[in-house]
């Protein structure tokens, strides 16, 4: 017999599985489906009425966590604790071939 738990939070969904006959807990943490951000990402890149700007910033991407952590590995510094860095890794990842697809604006 397992228990099994399941929790969203902003997009990730946190699940834990617990196998009675041998006392194990497994976590796992993921987006339901990268596939899912990417094809409203594209949407909203065909709809420009479709953005919001407000006093303070205008949004232009939204970027999965898995592909995020990817880009870390492949060599962009966007968790550099430098600000002015992780800005410029930011916008040089957004310019990628890659990054286009998390853009909800044709232009940056």
């Amino acid at each position: 017999m397992a228990d099994n738990a399941k929790f969203t939070d902003q997009g990730l969904v946190s699940e834990f599985h617990h196998t009675a006959h041998t006392d194990e807990i497994h976590h796992r943490l993921h987006q339901p489906n990268e596939n899912l951000i990417l094809e409203r990402n594209k949407r909203l890149r065909n709809e420009p009425e479709a953005f919001r700007k407000n006093d303070y910033m205008t949004q232009v991407a939204s970027i999965p966590l898995i592909m995020w952590e990817k880009a870390i590995r492949d060599g962009y510094q966007l968790n550099c604790k430098d600000r002015e860095i992780a800005d410029k890794e930011l916008m040089r990842f957004l310019r990628s071939e890659n990054g286009k697809k998390c853009l909800v604006m044709e232009k940056i």
